[in-house]
């Protein structure tokens, strides 16, 4: 099978997109294309920006917004009403003291105080900050390769800086990384026509693993989680980790999503049957 392998700048590192079975010629334009709706859409999102519809949106406290913007806002606001607010993307504030790595300071504010009125969407509380960190680059990710698949790309992925996408005719082995040793992995996963995404305590922390950049850790230091799509992966993944395990169970409802769980004493749990996807030389 013949590969195209293109890298470029997002989210504010290097991603990887790679298609098969196509000319090269023809693949780096439309890849090319792909990276420019990638940028465009980024441009909605990006919580750092402070010319993005989220920032705007953040510093106006009412503003109409985009078709993807409400897509995404109303896929998060689903989860967090789901988990009881155990995941709420109104936490802005919080998620900014801690990159910063300042002491976290309690907000009175919810995802309940976010109101959507058609396209326009208001913040109700003063303390509200919006970060769709969670979902967005797998949402960008999804949209590239729809343009990808829109265009006759049949196979490919993007490697969103870990969080994967793939597509198309062909299986690819993917290696879960052992949360306390970034040399080791926990194991292999086998892929087709999946998103995969981990969110975990170790890629970014301040001092020590309690203090990593999700805000509401629980029982879980990493959490690898399958999906039809990355959007899916992404929102779960960031989901199961905030919440105790004793309610995962309610919260995974859709079987189409498949979790590897790792605690504390790496102790590993499997839900819908995520063995099937475990990769066996």
């Amino acid at each position: 099978m013949k590969m195209v392998n293109y890298k470029k700048k997002l989210f504010g590192k290097e991603i990887e997109i790679i298609i098969w079975d196509t000319k090269e010629n023809l693949a780096n334009n439309i890849i090319e294309e792909a990276y420019i709706e990638g940028l465009r859409l980024q441009k909605i999102f990006n919580f750092f920006d402070e010319k993005s519809t989220l920032s705007l949106l953040n510093k106006k406290r009412k503003l109409k917004v985009p078709v993807e913007f409400l897509e995404v806002l109303n896929k998060s606001l689903e989860m967090c009403k789901k988990t009881n607010g155990l995941y709420d993307i109104s936490l802005g504030k919080q998620f900014l003291q801690r990159k910063k790595a300042l002491n976290i300071t309690k907000v009175e504010c919810s995802y309940k105080d976010i109101r959507i009125n058609s396209n326009e969407v208001e913040l109700l509380h003063t303390d509200v900050l919006i970060d769709l960190g969670s979902i967005a680059k797998g949402y960008i990710t999804d949209k590239m390769i729809d343009f990808l698949k829109s265009q006759g790309i049949v196979s490919g992925l993007i490697d969103a800086r870990g969080d994967i996408r793939i597509f198309g005719k062909y299986n690819n082995i993917i290696e879960v990384q052992h949360p306390r040793d970034k040399n080791k992995s926990i194991c292999a996963i086998k892929l087709k026509n999946s998103g995969v995404a981990t969110s975990g305590d170790y890629n970014q922390y301040h001092e020590n693993f309690d203090n990593c950049h999700i805000i509401n850790k629980k029982d879980y230091i990493s959490v690898t989680a399958i999906a039809p799509n990355l959007t899916e992966a992404d929102l779960f993944a960031t989901s199961i980790f905030v919440t105790p395990k004793e309610d995962i169970d309610k919260i995974l409802t859709n079987k189409k999503v498949k979790l590897l769980c790792i605690d504390k004493n790496l102790k590993i749990e499997k839900y819908n049957k995520f063995d099937e996807v475990i990769y066996q030389e």
